[in-house]
């Protein structure tokens, strides 16, 4: 073992060999909160992506999943305005329709889970996006089972501050956003900040001659900080977001051109908090108290039908009276969160020890054409857990880093077909890993993880197996819940001049009754449902890099290589899916952005990242073909304001981000056809910052 250690560190010597670049033009030191503590992303025992402010305003991103594509085995879905969900390492949801989910990969804004909720991470006054891979169980739990996305935005200080952003593009797209902070007093700080975005869209209604995709999102954020005390201090982080697009992306032949008369929406309004308090003052110990809550309402509809249905209108050929039909399908959630966290930490961080309470309400309403009376069910989830993670010395320069989590979920099921489920399981998550600092500069480490996240109820399918609309069997009313084992190595690394900095992930992952979405289809109707196979595995690595050549030129890179299978799992249409690789999961990604400094005060900067074709579903063979894109942007700055000009998807590639297959033409005799949901065309604006 030793001897593979030796020369994988001795095979990346080369990368860390000084140049010319000279010290005071070194990178700078990322730090992220991983394993409990403030830290190095150099020396964390994990594999991670940081995205900073600088890296959102060069690509003109406003949302999450506009930056997504620089990290490293990191893919997402839309399948509404904007993508909801994101897959780690092949591992994730695609969408949510009348079931309660639990998401693979959680999202936290500001220390408040947003899992779920993907369409309010606007990206406004964001000063970084931290993306953790594989299970994060000690600390995260169940929502984290194949990683976690932190997003953390600017924190209030005693100093003035002013940030404007004032942008346009096309597609008649704009934003503005305002943030301003000060002192209050000599121990307390505040930091406001309001954004606006509008857009008409992607998609052209031909029918009804107005923009149906529309992008109208708006947020509010508030952030107090107290020091009441040498050693306790107090932070409070409120937000509100109110998303109101539209939906209306697919059609009947794959293009952005809509004739639906009866165009969906993708809403949401929801109003959060999170309050922390730390207090330093025990001899033993530190204490950290946090609670957050939220509450969200949000509504996803659609035009099931993609077509309109006026018989004199040539448009409309697909319509009704061709022998076509006409509905609609909408949801709308009611969404309330709350949690407690109680976390104990030794003075020098060697130590934690954590109690964890969570709540989490949720009641559906599903108005859909063809059922016989409105849907409504509520989920009710009540959970608890106990955590803690020891670093132990075992040598000079090697720590044994041990972490546990038993947590026990209680959910309760009820709708209005009559059917209740009651739900109570315990799962234990955790970490194991060894860190080997070689030298001040390089670590290596390896890790042993497990996640989990809990079973469910298939409500739709419940339905239609009532209404007799389908034959779905009763073992697939409900399902059960998945675990994921992780097994890492990992290298990294910088050159002695600070120029570059690099690291290197292998890692190996086991699923175990994997969970998988169905689809029974059978007369024009359908139901999508959760089903378990036996297993699965992925396994790849990772490559993230950057690399300072000059004082002028700079590359930022990375790779990611992943191979993943199904074990045991057969689709309601009889495809027999053992041995086939897993949706959401391309065999390697990469990015490469180069950045050069053409005046002191001019800055350009060329990139291009792209993906291998991927599995959309795990229920069909149909798949997104490989992608290759261009991004670019020109940056003049000078003193305290920036206008940068950007592009993104220069070569207006059309990307699916959702796929289905089945058949939905009537002309066609509803034949089986593959339709598409397309990412953004090619973008390009204007993008005017300025900050004191």
């Amino acid at each position: 073992m030793k001897a593979k250690i030796s020369l994988l560190c001795a095979a990346m010597l080369p990368l860390f060999a000084t140049n010319a670049v000279a010290e005071q033009n070194s990178l700078e030191v990322i730090e992220v909160t991983g394993d409990f503590k403030k830290e190095s992303i150099q020396t964390l025992s994990a594999s991670a992506s940081v995205l900073g402010e600088l890296e959102i305003t060069q690509r003109g991103a406003s949302y999450l999943g506009e930056i997504l594509n620089s990290a490293a085995n990191v893919n997402f879905t839309a399948g509404a305005s904007r993508g909801r969900f994101v897959q780690i390492r092949g591992v994730g949801l695609r969408s949510q329709f009348q079931d309660p989910i639990q998401p693979s990969v959680g999202l936290l804004i500001d220390g408040i889970n947003y899992s779920g909720l993907g369409g309010s991470a606007l990206l406004f006054d964001v000063e970084q996006v931290a993306v953790y891979r594989g299970p994060q169980g000690t600390r995260y739990g169940a929502d984290a089972m194949a990683g976690m996305i932190d997003m953390q935005t600017a924190a209030p200080s005693q100093d003035k501050a002013l940030k404007v952003k004032l942008g346009v593009g096309n597609y008649n797209s704009y934003e503005a956003g305002i943030a301003a902070g000060t002192g209050l007093t000599d121990s307390s700080a505040i930091r406001v900040s309001g954004f606006q975005r509008k857009s008409d869209g992607y998609t052209d209604n031909l029918y009804l001659n107005e923009p149906t995709q529309t992008q109208d999102e708006q947020a509010l954020r508030v952030k107090l900080q107290n020091d009441w005390s040498a050693d306790f201090n107090t932070t409070l982080a409120i937000h509100h977001i109110n998303i109101d697009n539209g939906y209306d992306a697919f059609t009947l032949d794959n293009s952005r051109n809509s004739v639906a008369d009866e165009p969906g929406q993708d809403d949401l309004e929801s109003d959060a908090f999170a309050f922390t308090a730390n207090y330093q003052g025990f001899s033993a110990f530190n204490l950290t108290a946090t609670a957050t809550g939220l509450q969200a309402d949000s509504l996803y509809s659609y035009d099931e039908d993609w077509v309109c249905k006026d018989a004199t209108n040539p448009l409309c050929e697909a319509g009704p009276h061709n022998g076509g039909y006409s509905s609609t399908d909408s949801y709308a959630r009611d969404t309330e969160k709350g949690t407690l966290d109680l976390q104990f930490s030794s003075k020098n961080n060697d130590w934690v020890l954590g109690l964890y309470s969570e709540r989490r309400d949720v009641d559906l309403t599903r108005v859909y054409t063809w059922q016989s009376q409105d849907f409504l069910s509520s989920f009710d989830v009540r959970n608890t857990a106990i955590y803690g993670q020891k670093i132990t010395p075992i040598a000079n320069d090697v720590e044994l880093i041990t972490g546990l989590r038993a947590e026990n979920y209680s959910a309760d099921y009820k709708d209005n077909n009559g059917f209740n489920d009651n739900t109570d399981e315990t799962m234990f998550g955790g970490k194991i890993a060894l860190e080997y600092q070689v030298v001040p500069r390089t670590m290596i480490y390896t890790s042993l993880s497990r996640g989990y996240k809990m079973g469910g109820v298939n409500g739709e399918a419940l339905a239609k197996a009532k209404d007799k609309n389908l034959n779905i069997q009763p073992e697939n009313y409900t399902f059960d819940p998945e675990y994921l084992w992780n097994a890492e190595f990992g290298v990294k690394g910088q050159s002695e001049d600070k120029s570059h900095t690099l690291s290197v992930t292998a890692f190996y992952m086991k699923r175990d009754d994997m969970q998988l979405k169905q689809w029974q289809v059978q007369d024009q109707q359908f139901a999508g449902y959760l089903d378990n196979a036996s297993s699965g595995k992925n396994y790849g690595f990772e490559v993230e890099g950057v690399k300072q050549y000059t004082e002028r030129l700079t590359l930022n890179y990375s790779f990611g290589y992943l191979r993943s299978k199904i074990k045991g799992f057969k689709t309601e249409s009889g495809l027999d899916q053992h041995n086939r690789e897993q949706a959401q999961a391309p065999k390697y990604q990469y990015a490469v952005n180069f950045t050069y400094s053409l005046l002191d005060n001019l800055d350009a900067k060329l990139g291009f990242e792209g993906k291998d074709s991927y599995y959309l579903s795990d229920s069909h063979n149909d798949q997104a073909p490989n992608q290759n894109l261009i991004n670019a942007s020109l940056t003049y700055f000078d003193n305290n304001w920036s206008l940068t000009a950007w592009g993104r998807n220069l070569a207006d590639r059309d990307v699916p981000v959702r796929g289905f297959e089945f058949g939905n033409n009537p002309l066609k005799g509803y034949e089986t056809e593959n339709y598409y949901q397309y990412g953004e065309p090619r973008l390009v604006g204007l993008t005017f910052q300025y900050e004191l």
